[in-house]
């Protein structure tokens, strides 16, 4: 896996030679391609992290990827935040389970954010109309950017909705200073996996071509 994930991460940031010849650059184009699809295949939910830290300079490198996503107008329709300091996470926990108590029965519970040591939480603008699926966009290029490096991701709507719902969170949402206008839509946990989940069964039954 660790292999495979780092020749992910190599051929996806090495860009061919100005002076190859056309048919080196088709080869470059199908590796490429084999490396993308391959990426997008074997990335999973991760529920299980280990507590290794993930650098600042890792987790900006993985955002650059992130707000380089397609976004509707060039509008960059969201704001982010990033948690990654365990006494705030734990505080932010502490407040939410202080007002929904049933959160923390859950079997290993260390934290709202399925116990990852970093956590992305995205704002959407709520007076535009398509930005909810750029933020989808720019989750899905922070979700994979983080797989190539080896980093583990799961997309949380429930932990969001925590924080909105929790009175004695309202604190925390104040301390992350979103642009007027704007609200939380979703978080997503990061961490190195320490689980390797088996994929689910998808429905492509749901595919149809117009004829």
């Amino acid at each position: 896996m660790k292999k495979t994930l780092l020749g992910i991460a190599a051929t996806l940031f090495l860009l061919p030679a100005c002076n190859e010849n056309k048919q080196q650059e088709a080869t470059a184009n199908v590796d490429t391609a084999t490396v993308v699809t391959d990426l997008m295949m074997s990335r999973r939910s991760i529920r299980t992290y280990k507590d290794s830290v993930i650098s600042r300079e890792t987790l900006n490198d993985i955002l650059r990827c992130g707000v380089n996503a397609p976004n509707g107008q060039n509008l960059q329709s969201y704001e982010i935040r990033v948690i990654d300091s365990p006494a705030l996470i734990d505080s932010i926990t502490r407040a939410v389970v202080k007002d929904n108590p049933r959160i923390a029965e859950r079997k290993g519970f260390k934290n709202i954010f399925v116990n990852a040591p970093c956590v992305v939480c995205i704002a959407y603008d709520t007076q535009y109309d398509m930005a909810q699926i750029d933020c989808g966009l720019l989750g899905e290029n922070i979700i994979l950017a983080a797989w190539a490096k080896g980093i583990g991701s799961c997309c949380l709507g429930s932990s969001a909705r925590w924080l909105l719902d929790s009175p004695s969170a309202k604190p925390y949402l104040d301390r992350m200073a979103f642009s007027q206008g704007y609200k939380l839509l979703y978080c997503i946990a990061l961490g190195y996996p320490d689980e390797t989940p088996e994929a689910k069964p998808r429905r492509e039954d749901m595919i149809r071509f117009m004829e």
